[in-house]
């Protein structure tokens, strides 16, 4: 008998990285098994941002209810999961939780940079330690991505129930190589902790020729500076920013690009590496337990606050034919540990845990 579970999808409409591509990964890879059946709450006024429709096996609810009527409706007793009717799990799957009637509450949390540094979130920060909080309290299973993310619940949240370590996968990437271009990549939005600045001050240090830097991602918070810089950068002539590119353009530039540099101060999982890895292209990283634990023997690391010292990791990505060769071998690899029927697999069976305890 398949198990009624749901899953709050509503970033997977609404965004095509990060947060949005793991939700839309994992209901994708739910949909196609024979033990859960899949309800997908996607109730929201704002307006779908991506194209890639909903998988076909699940049923999909979206009508035009804003986020602020929902603890009211709960409390008229139409929860979450009535709302997409009926569950016996509801799987809150961002930082935004919408109240259950009855369900079980599954609860992913994919970082929690904004405790590690609450400068990288600004004035939000509080606001999402005590969201972040109530919703481990509430949950009866915690889903972390990776061993650092769980070092972090734990010590946030000494008391949380149960906390199991599912790694998302990577097989949506499409991996048929694409000839070598002369850029190098840099996929995330514009805010703190993905520390562009530190990258465009590395970058001129650089020798020339260098490739050209090919910056993607959308302004976020915290960012009128880096966002000056970017636009100084691509007023020179070395730099190109593309707030938003379509995923055959990403695709695209990340099967094409000499190299992949992520200098992200901290991570919870980390999307764009594992996908440079699976297409064999080269990375450079910040030296950070949870890029070590995704991508130790295959990344260039550096300390990335330090400009010279993400120069010389830079240098090394492009120019040292030995590591370039190890990265298009070892990382399709390492990469291919990371699979999307294993993830929904681990979840399935812990939905069917938490429905019967």
């Amino acid at each position: 008998m398949r198990l009624p579970i749901a899953l709050d999808y509503r970033p997977a409409v609404l965004s095509g990285s990060g947060i949005g591509r793991a939700v839309r990964e994992l209901a994708a890879a739910l949909a196609r098994r024979d033990d859960v059946a899949v309800r997908l709450f996607a109730h929201s006024l704002a307006p779908a941002r991506q194209p890639t429709p909903p998988p076909t096996a699940a049923r999909f609810c979206r009508l035009p209810i804003p986020g602020r009527a929902l603890p009211l409706l709960a409390r008229a007793g139409l929860g979450a999961d009535r709302l997409v009717g009926g569950a016996r799990v509801f799987h809150w799957t961002d930082y935004v939780h919408p109240p259950v009637s009855s369900a079980r509450v599954t609860l992913t949390v994919h970082d929690l940079a904004f405790v590690r540094d609450p400068r990288w979130h600004g004035a939000d920060a509080a606001r999402l330690c005590e969201r972040t909080r109530a919703a481990i309290a509430a949950a009866a299973v915690v889903v972390v991505p990776s061993q650092a993310t769980a070092d972090d619940v734990r010590a946030f949240a000494p008391d949380v129930r149960r906390l199991a370590v599912i790694p998302f996968g990577s097989d949506h990437a499409p991996t048929t190589p694409l000839p070598t271009g002369d850029h190098v990549l840099c996929l995330g939005t514009i805010e703190p902790r993905k520390n562009h600045l530190a990258l465009l001050r590395a970058w001129e240090l650089l020798p020339t020729p260098r490739p050209r830097l090919v910056v993607v991602g959308r302004a976020g918070w915290e960012c009128a500076e880096t966002v000056r810089a970017l636009r100084a950068a691509a007023a020179a002539g070395w730099l190109t920013w593309r707030p938003d590119v379509s995923d055959d353009e990403l695709w695209a530039l990340l099967r094409s690009a000499r190299a992949l540099a992520f200098p992200s101060l901290w991570e919870g999982f980390g999307f764009p590496p594992l996908e440079a890895m699976a297409c064999g292209v080269p990375v450079v990283a910040h030296d950070c337990a949870p890029m070590r634990e995704l991508g130790d023997g295959v990344f260039a690391f550096a300390d990335a606050r330090e400009p010279a010292a993400l120069a010389a990791a830079l240098q090394r990505a492009l120019a040292d034919a030995a590591f370039r060769a190890q990265a298009t071998t070892a990382g399709p690899a390492r990469a291919a540990r990371y699979r999307w029927d294993a993830c929904a697999k681990a979840h399935a069976a812990l939905y069917r845990e938490v429905a019967t305890c």
